[in-house]
């Protein structure tokens, strides 16, 4: 995903990843742990809707130098949707706890048996294509259709849930604003200290989580050598320990993601259980360990 300086325009060695969940954005050496695989719940004789039928995400990721990353645009703009019949799997298992920083960064997998589906669905004027058995996907969403703390329904052939999320709202302001440089001769300023980094930004939402993941590479940007995932209630500011950086190398190369998380469950009387949604505004920056 990095590289240094001016040849950083021109190779894509390393890139950003994503599960086959769409909504996660992963490192190279995220693990996939599937810890529900005997959750599918037999709905015959009870009808529980506490128990979850799917999952919807809008993933908004914008990336400050798009050429260190390899990547022709600057947004790239996803929904997702899954249903499935019930499960007691949660799809928020795999994020890092609040208050805490974790070098082990992978998602869960939750198993569940897919609804028949042959229609593509609605995210009010968003309409997602079929990409598997009860699942559907748009990865060609423009800047402009996305409305910004705006509710949506969610629109299928086997019901409608009015009031199934709402979206968030990015940044006005990120600093150091040197992770930002767009350029590539000369990205990757800002430093990533050994002796802790405190980062900041604006506006601050609440009900939201915060999430920094420091991915960290060699000086030529051809070797992944680790990363750091630190989450706290979105407060407008975070300090990153200083030793999670310790055996890194100086000038090891650092794309450093900023991810605002808006989790939430919503209980559909049609589908018979509760849809679990997670809303994601990510933007992606440049820097050095130092």
């Amino acid at each position: 995903m990095l590289t240094f300086l001016l040849w950083l325009s021109c190779t894509t060695d390393v890139s950003i990843m994503k599960t086959n969940q769409p909504d996660v954005t992963v490192i190279d050496s995220g693990v996939i742990i599937d810890t529900n695989d005997n959750n599918i719940i037999d709905t015959d004789n009870q009808v529980d809707l506490s128990y979850t039928i799917g999952f919807a995400s809008i993933h908004f990721r914008q990336i400050a130098c798009p050429a260190c990353m390899g990547e022709s645009s600057e947004f790239d703009i996803s929904a997702y949707l899954k249903l499935h019949y019930p499960t007691a799997g949660d799809y928020f298992d795999y994020m890092t706890p609040v208050n805490t920083c974790t070098t082990s960064i992978y998602s869960t997998h939750v198993s569940s048996q897919p609804i028949e589906s042959s229609e593509p669905a609605l995210f009010n004027d968003i309409q997602l294509a079929m990409s598997g058995q009860g699942e559907w996907f748009n990865d060609y969403i423009y800047e402009q259709q996305y409305l910004r703390n705006t509710t949506h329904a969610i629109e299928t052939q086997h019901g409608m849930i009015s009031n199934a999320f709402t979206t968030i709202e990015g940044f006005d302001q990120i600093n150091p604003y040197t992770l930002l440089w767009v350029d590539p001769s000369y990205a990757f300023e800002t430093v990533v200290s050994k002796s802790g980094t405190t980062f900041s930004w604006s506006p601050s939402l609440p009900e939201t989580q915060f999430e920094i993941i420091v991915a960290v590479y060699s000086q030529d940007g051809s070797q992944f050598l680790g990363a750091v995932s630190c989450m706290n209630d979105d407060i407008g500011s975070m300090t990153l320990p200083g030793n999670y950086f310790t055996g890194f190398p100086y000038w090891s190369l650092a794309a450093v993601h900023f991810i605002r998380h808006k989790t939430n469950s919503t209980i559909s009387q049609e589908l018979n259980g509760t849809l679990q949604t997670h809303m994601m505004w990510e933007v992606v920056g440049t820097g050095h360990v130092e």
